[in-house]
């Protein structure tokens, strides 16, 4: 059976950019009107607090301006990790603790999809693990936080992500218009980025992306996803525009990738990509009229060179992509520039 609120969150995915706006004043008046009607205090089971933490923790220090449950610092203090106290009453007799290479056990088992109390306990049993009960599954679980199966459920276009992420790979264009002896003409460059690592490759620029040009680009993305040191690439999520030809499709699959269009009007389900041309645009190219192709070319790459081996990258620990090792922590401060200035990085000497 799916989850409550996974209607909504196929919406969203649906949703564009305004769309979402909209969608979000509705249910924050909404949710003004139904708060308006409870009591100034709510209390709460443990399930819906570990719901609230699971959930909340994603949101981060925004989660100050949307918080209305709880105080922001109540929240706070149920991440504290709780010290365990020694007690100095005589604990109650019962089952003896369970062991530590169970515990591990059970919560492995725990990750997989629609494994619940029932079937944990059966997996047990059919290793000839006896001594563990049904409730006991249950406290193991509770003790870590980890919600009964049907409230693990991850969102299916995130658990899609997860499970194909090694040798998955996103795509999207975009366009820069360019200066020519004729004027300013739209060049129409190909990005792809790569879901786990976020490694990017970007095509050369061209006037014409035509259906042969796009056959030559579909040729050539296995070898240079290679050239990345990455496995070989196995989906290629893309929106549905019309330069994705049926040639285009053809190619990928003759070289082993699968094309895998998204829905009308989701742009979230490709956020990454979208998310990265944004940066490029950004920090780079709406400070630039290219002359040329050429230097269309030179601009896309340098900073492709600066994301991957001097930008700092907040979801590894503000470290670059490419990092040759953890960062120096002694030596003279250092700047190098890329773009006359534009692109800058700090670094410590040897």
């Amino acid at each position: 059976m799916n989850p409550p609120h996974l209607p909504k969150l196929l919406a969203f995915g649906r949703s564009d950019h305004d769309q979402l706006i909209t969608q979000l004043q509705y249910l924050t008046i909404e949710h003004q009107i139904l708060r308006g009607k409870l009591p100034k205090r709510i209390s709460m089971t443990k399930r819906e607090r570990r719901r609230l933490i699971r959930f909340g923790k994603k949101v981060g220090p925004a989660l100050r301006d949307l918080i209305s449950i709880v105080q922001y610092s109540t929240f706070q203090k149920w991440l504290r990790p709780k010290s365990h106290k020694k007690r100095s009453f005589k604990a109650k007799s019962g089952r003896p603790p369970t062991k530590r290479d169970l515990k591990k056990l059970v919560l492995q088992m725990a990750k997989t999809p629609g494994w619940g109390y029932t079937r944990i306990l059966g997996e047990l049993r059919k290793l000839g693990i006896m001594s563990v009960s049904r409730s006991t599954v249950r406290s193991i679980l509770k003790e870590h936080g980890i919600e009964p199966a049907p409230d693990r459920t991850e969102p299916v276009w995130d658990k899609f992500l997860n499970r194909h992420a090694s040798t998955l790979w996103s795509c999207d264009f975009f366009h820069k218009k360019v200066l020519t002896p004729r004027g300013l003409k739209r060049y129409t460059t190909l990005v792809f980025i790569h879901i786990s690592s976020r490694k990017v490759i970007a095509t050369k620029s061209t006037r014409h992306p035509t259906s042969d040009w796009m056959c030559r680009v579909a040729e050539s993305f296995p070898m240079m996803v290679e050239q990345l040191g990455l496995q070989p690439p196995t989906i290629l999520v893309r929106d549905n525009d019309v330069l994705y030809s049926r040639e285009f499709n053809v190619t990928l699959m003759r070289e082993g990738v699968k094309p895998y269009p998204l829905p009308i009007k989701a742009p979230l389900m490709n956020a990454h990509i979208e998310r990265w041309i944004k940066s490029l645009k950004a920090e780079c190219l709406d400070h630039f009229i290219p002359i040329g192709g050429e230097h269309l070319d030179y601009l896309i790459s340098e900073y492709v060179e600066h994301y991957h081996h001097e930008r700092p990258h907040q979801g590894i620990g503000n470290t670059p992509i490419m990092s040759d090792g953890p960062p120096r922590t002694v030596g003279e401060i250092r700047c190098d520039t890329r773009l006359g200035g534009l692109l800058r990085r700090h670094y410590r000497a040897a």
